[in-house]
Formats: structure tokens, sequence, C-alpha cells
């Protein structure tokens, strides 16, 4: 399945294709946060684009981000 660049599902990929390179079953909150903070960084400061583009992504990553946060915190409840 294709993913557009920069869109939700995108990003979920992103996540999970950590996991899978590094041999996790289960991301943990602070993994999650670690992921987030490195892409948000990548499209503050290596994507070169338009400032609504740039918000756009940012804001899918969120989502994607606060969709597993919310998936692990179920998980370890």
């Amino acid at each position: 399945m294709t993913f557009l660049f920069g869109t939700v599902e995108y990003y979920e990929r992103e996540f999970t294709m950590y996991t899978a390179k590094n041999h996790l079953k289960i991301l943990s909150k602070d993994q999650i946060l670690m992921i987030y903070s490195r892409l948000k960084d990548e499209l503050l400061f290596d994507f070169v684009c338009a400032e609504t583009i740039r918000k756009e992504c940012i804001e899918n990553l969120e989502v994607a981000c606060f969709r597993l946060l919310n998936t692990e915190m179920r998980a370890t409840s």
C-alpha cells in the first residue's frame, strides 16, 4: 500500500518502520516522543517546502503521534 508523503498514514508508517527496524514489538511513550521529535526537526530544519505544506505535515505528524500514544496508553492500562 502506498501512502502520500506528509499524510497521517505516512507518519504512522514511519513509526511502524522504526519498530520493525529495531526489532520491537511495541513502542514505549518515550520512543514515540523521540521519533516524533526527530521527524518534526526534519520537517522544521531540513525539508524545503512552502510554509503551508510544512504546517500541514507537522499537524499530520502530531495526529499520528497522538494516535500511537493513545494506543500505547491503552496497552499499558
